[in-house]
């Protein structure tokens, strides 16, 4: 860890007040204050690179929250930097394979993980039953206006037919039971409703 994001600074900071204003914890390598591509006006943060992990740590340590200018900076580790250690980590890991071609092989077929690269749905592990037809599942079922204590399992409290996402029946049974419903209805074996 030798690269350090700094934060919050003023935008009147160039390189030479950021490297100045650190040299005072380290031996600055290079200092780089981001900037906005059109006008190149300060972006208010930037990275200084030590000579040694040790005193990038140092300036973690004394210089986050200090006061610079009247504001509050910001110093921690540049994540850059430790996504570079793990990757060499991991390069010496697998025995100096081409980390590249080995990330290539590792994932080629296999599922990404949960949202990563693609959006996916969250997965709590409850999935939600589907509900079956039972004139499919049961052929001796039929669907008749006559029998008002099967027709009443497809009704809300209020006596309105329940959708198909509710009872899943197919379309054409759903219709059917729609036409006995009122049928039924009609003939006083049902309530009606009142709307």
């Amino acid at each position: 860890m030798t690269k350090v994001f700094v934060g919050n600074f003023s935008f009147n900071v160039d390189q030479d007040k950021l490297k100045d204003f650190f040299s005072k914890v380290g031996n600055v390598v290079s200092a780089k204050v981001m900037t906005e591509g059109i006008g190149g006006r300060s972006r208010g943060f930037g990275f200084v690179e030590f000579s040694s992990p040790e005193e990038a740590r140092r300036a973690i340590e004394e210089l986050n929250g200090a006061v610079w200018d009247s504001r509050v900076i910001k110093v921690s580790e540049d994540r850059g930097t430790r996504r570079e250690q793990g990757s060499s980590d991991q390069h010496r890991q697998h025995g100096g394979h081409d980390s590249h071609q080995d990330y290539n092989n590792r994932d080629r077929g296999s599922q990404a993980p949960m949202g990563y690269f693609r959006a996916q749905p969250l997965d709590l592990g409850v999935r939600k039953r589907r509900k079956n037809d039972p004139f499919i599942e049961d052929e001796t079922l039929k669907i008749d206006y006559k029998n008002a204590k099967l027709l009443r399992r497809f009704m809300s409290e209020r006596g309105r037919v329940l959708p198909r996402r509710m009872t899943g029946l197919t379309a054409t049974n759903q219709r059917l039971l729609n036409l006995a419903i009122k049928r039924s209805q009609q003939l006083a074996m049902l309530p009606i409703v009142n709307d």
